[in-house]
């Protein structure tokens, strides 16, 4: 008998369609771990606030995707009553060896009530996150102890914590009452397909989430003093665009700069998408104030590109200076259009740097052997 798994994560609604890092991990992990023999079935819920055309959805013999209309409202602090009575009752009839959360979030929350065989996988440090946004009001303030309990509650009760990279590892001790281990995310195979990489244009790529914690206003300025080197140079900024006033303002200063035939905004892309424009890329770029591991870098790194970034989180433990890229201190904008302007103006150097990222990417993302150390956490957790 093997074993049988649910996960409770975010996960693609449309085929091919991936909205954020974290459905992209587990639609890579999902079926790696379908293909390996320990395993008989995977049973994702997928608890979600947007539109779906099926309430279900099978991807090969093992898997079931199950479409939940997720708690809108108050699920912090009810504790995600609703979805934790609809989960516990599939619990019951699915009967499955391990629940296996993705984020210490919500998700986790509602793992974790649900069945004593947990493992959570660390998605980012939200309760830091949090923390970050709540100066401005008592509100946002209220929240970031709500969450920061929840994400207690979380660490407390999983009986496996995974980890992505040391940073969230060093930022969690003390927090996990379990077992505490470190497994990277998976990176999809259509990725390190792509390397080695083709002659590029003096092309840049951002791709990640609208927002300030990802510091579009940092890259943009930093971009500008490029483009006075480099005046050829683009940069293709993609990704979603949750706060409509905020995407606007970046827009704005994108105008203010002088940028506007530099600069192109794609927003939300499917995967073929994406890849293709990491494909054109000379390099990609990240600037953000705190990240964790950041999926576009691994995927960067697996197609055989080049990544300048800043030196926060657990993003050093992913680029090594000079080795398969650059890292530049936070907000040093000239440091990064220094870093810009390199590999803009020297392509072979950008190859060389992207291959061997690739090496590295090879080593640690390859999705057969992230399954396989996940089988493993699974059957510490069932003792099978």
């Amino acid at each position: 008998m093997g074993l049988n798994v649910v996960m409770i994560a975010t996960y693609p609604l449309e085929p091919g369609r991936i909205v954020g890092g974290i459905e992209s991990v587990t639609s890579t992990l999902v079926p790696a771990l379908a293909a390996r023999e320990e395993i008989d079935t995977v049973t994702v819920l997928c608890f979600h606030t947007g539109a779906t055309t099926v309430p279900n959805r099978r991807e090969g013999s093992k898997v079931e995707i199950r479409y939940l209309r997720g708690q809108r409202r108050l699920g912090v602090a009810s504790r995600s009553f609703l979805d934790v009575r609809r989960a516990r009752r599939i619990i019951a009839e699915l009967a499955p060896d391990v629940v296996h959360a993705h984020e210490i979030g919500l998700r986790g929350d509602i793992a974790t009530q649900v069945s004593p065989n947990t493992v959570v996988t660390v998605h980012g440090l939200v309760h830091l996150e949090t923390k970050l946004q709540a100066r401005s009001s008592i509100k946002e303030r209220v929240r970031y102890y709500l969450v920061a309990g929840m994400v207690r509650r979380v660490l407390r009760r999983a009986k496996v914590v995974i980890s992505i990279s040391d940073y969230d590892a060093r930022a969690l001790a003390g927090l996990v009452r379990g077992t505490h281990v470190s497994i990277p995310n998976p990176t999809a195979t259509e990725f390190f397909a792509l390397a080695p990489s083709a002659p590029t244009e003096q092309r840049l790529l951002f791709a990640g989430v609208l927002s300030p914690r990802k510091n579009p206003e940092g890259l943009l300025d930093a971009f500008a003093l490029a483009v006075q080197e480099v005046p050829k140079a683009r940069l293709i900024i993609v990704g979603p665009q949750p706060d409509p006033e905020y995407a606007h303002a970046i827009r704005e200063r994108t105008t203010a700069l002088g940028l506007d035939e530099r600069v192109e905004f794609i927003g939300m892309v499917d995967n073929e998408r994406l890849r293709a424009e990491i494909a054109l890329a000379r390099a990609v770029v990240l600037f953000s104030h705190e990240e964790t591991a950041p999926t576009i870098l691994a995927q960067a790194m697996a197609a055989g590109k080049p990544v300048v970034s800043s030196r926060v989180g657990g993003i050093a433990e992913m680029v090594i200076d000079r080795e398969n890229g650059y890292l530049v201190e936070p907000d040093n904008a000239p440091a990064l259009a220094e870093r810009m302007v390199t590999l803009l103006e020297n392509r072979e150097l950008a190859v060389d740097l992207g291959n061997r990222g690739h090496v590295m990417a090879l080593r640690k993302f390859e999705p057969d052997a992230v399954a396989r150390r996940t089988v493993e956490t699974y059957l510490q957790v069932t003792g099978k």
